[in-house]
C-alpha cells in the first residue's frame, strides 16, 4: 500500500512528500537549531553564517525548502536518465526523510547546499554521456565543484567523481579532463584576486594547504543517539550499494555506467570522511544521493514489498518521533 501509493499520480506523492518534510521539521520551526559554525577556508559559507547566524528560524526555512527542492529534483534527474521509472516519486520522498534524519541537521548548513550543488554536477555528467565533447558540461561541472569547495571545503574531494565519470563513460578527449579542471579553477582566480587586493594570499594558502591534514573530531560519537541513528542510515547505505550492484547487470549500457558513477559518489563520500573534521555529523548526507537512488531502484522492482514497507515505516516512525521528541541531541 505505502508503495503502491507513490506509484500514483504526480501531484499527491508530491503534496504527501511535502507534508511529510513538514512533519519531519515540525519542532526545528519552533525551537530552529543553530548553523554550524564555519569551518576551514569556506568565504561563501561565512558570508551565509554571517548573515543568517542570528536568524535561526529563518535559515531553518531555508534549509527546509533547499532539502525539499533537491529532493524533487534528484527525482527528476533520476527519471529523466531512466535510471527510475517516471511514474514514482519514491526517491525524492526517501531522500528528504534520510536527510532529516538528526534533529542537528535541520537548518541550512554548508551539506545540503553543496548537496544540491552536487545534483547539478550529475546532471552535467550524465548529459555528457551522449554528447561529442561536451567541453562545455565538463567545465561547468568543475566550476560548480569550485563554487562548492567555498562553502564546504571537503567538497573539493568530488572534483574526483568527475574525473571517474571520464573513466566509467570511457573519455579518451583529454580536452574535457583540462576543461573540467579549469572550470574547477576559475572560481578560485578571483578568489585569489580578492586575497591579492588585501594582502590575504600568504595566509589563506597556508589555510587551505592545512585543510589537506587528516582531522577527526569524534566529539558525535559521545552522543548515543548520534550513534544509533547513523548505524542505521549507514546500513541503508550499504544495503543500497549491494542492491544496486547485485541488479546492475539487468540495466542497458548507459544506465549500468551511470549507476556505477552513483555508487563511486558513496564511495568518495567514505574515504573523504577524515578531512571533514567538526562536520562530521553532516558529511554522511551527501551519500544519501546514492541510496536514495538504488533503494528506490531496489524496492520498486519487487513484486512482493511487504518487509521492505514494514521497514520503511519504522524507519520514518522513529526519525518523526526523535525529531519531535528528542530523547539525544
Amino acid at each position: 500500500m505505502f508503495l503502491r501509493f507513490f506509484r500514483s499520480s504526480f501531484f499527491s506523492q508530491y503534496l504527501a512528500i511535502i507534508i511529510a518534510g513538514l512533519l519531519l521539521w515540525g519542532r526545528a520551526f519552533f525551537v530552529p537549531p543553530l548553523m554550524p559554525v564555519a569551518s576551514g577556508p569556506v568565504p561563501l559559507y561565512k558570508l551565509l553564517f554571517f548573515l543568517l547566524s542570528d536568524l535561526p528560524l529563518l535559515a531553518v526555512i531555508l534549509g527546509y525548502l533547499l532539502n525539499l527542492f533537491s529532493a524533487f529534483y534528484l527525482n527528476f534527474l533520476l527519471t529523466k536518465h531512466e535510471i527510475l521509472a517516471k511514474n514514482s516519486s519514491l526517491a525524492a520522498f526517501l531522500f528528504l526523510v534520510l536527510v532529516s534524519y538528526y534533529p542537528v541537521l535541520l537548518t541550512l548548513h554548508p551539506v545540503n547546499i553543496c548537496l544540491f550543488i552536487l545534483l547539478l554536477v550529475l546532471e552535467k555528467i550524465f548529459a555528457s554521456y551522449s554528447r561529442q565533447e561536451p567541453l562545455d558540461l565538463a567545465y561547468t561541472a568543475g566550476f560548480l565543484i569550485g563554487i562548492g569547495v567555498m562553502f564546504y571545503f571537503p567538497f573539493i574531494f568530488f572534483y574526483v567523481l568527475i574525473l571517474i565519470a571520464f573513466i566509467v563513460f570511457r573519455t579518451s578527449s583529454l580536452r574535457e579532463w583540462f576543461s573540467s579542471f579549469i572550470g574547477l579553477g576559475s572560481p578560485f582566480i578571483f578568489l585569489i584576486i580578492y586575497y591579492f587586493w588585501f594582502d590575504e594570499v600568504k595566509v589563506k594558502l597556508l589555510e587551505y594547504c592545512s585543510s589537506f591534514v587528516p582531522f577527526f573530531n569524534l566529539e558525535s560519537f559521545r552522543n548515543a543517539g548520534f550513534l544509533i541513528f547513523t548505524a542505521i542510515q549507514f546500513f541503508f547505505l550499504l544495503f543500497g550499494i549491494f542492491a544496486g550492484l547485485a541488479r546492475i547487470s539487468e540495466r542497458t549500457i548507459e544506465i549500468r555506467r551511470k549507476t556505477i558513477l552513483l555508487i563511486w559518489l558513496a564511495v568518495i563520500v567514505l574515504l573523504s570522511f577524515p578531512f571533514v573534521g567538526s562536520l562530521l555529523p553532516y558529511h554522511l548526507l551527501i551519500s544519501f544521493i546514492t541510496v536514495s537512488a538504488l533503494l528506490s531502484l531496489y524496492i520498486l522492482r519487487l513484486r512482493n514489498t511487504f518487509w521492505q514497507e514494514i521497514g520503511l515505516m519504522l524507519l520514518i516512525f522513529l526519525v518523526l518521533v526523535h525529531n519531535l521528541f528528542p530523547l539525544f541531541i
